[in-house]
């Protein structure tokens, strides 16, 4: 899988067979640094591609190229990630009813849910 950090507040994630690789894309911003919101982003976007591949494989479609492009707006009170937007991309036309299928195949990954389900984080400080 490849990533590719395109702006502050958007990461590119490619499929393909190589190890996981990570860059800031060649026409960001200057600025841009990998951040821990794109890490975060791109949390979502490999658990999303690992559960994408699995259905590929099983609806003998192939995914190498596909793309995810994880988007995000923040939000105050307090300041944080308000909303994310995920757009996939396969390499190939597919039919309305594949689109679909692969759309709900996206929202099984387990950091899509834990997203849409805020976890109850305790924090300790120890001596």
């Amino acid at each position: 899988m490849h990533i590719a950090i395109t702006t502050a507040t958007a990461i590119v994630l490619t499929l393909n067979d190589g190890p996981l690789d990570i860059e800031i894309a060649d026409d960001a911003d200057e600025d841009v640094g990998f951040s821990p919101l794109h890490m975060l982003a791109a949390a979502l976007a490999t658990c999303t591609a690992s559960v994408l591949s699995a259905y590929a494989e099983t609806a003998r479609l192939d995914s190498d190229n596909a793309q995810i492009i994880v988007e995000w707006d923040y939000v105050d009170d307090p300041h944080r990630v308000g909303a994310y937007r995920m757009d996939i991309r396969w390499p190939t036309e597919l039919p309305e009813g594949r689109r679909k299928a692969l759309c709900r195949a996206a929202e099984q990954c387990t950091v899509h849910a834990t997203l849409s389900h805020s976890p109850t984080i305790t924090t300790t400080v120890g001596a």
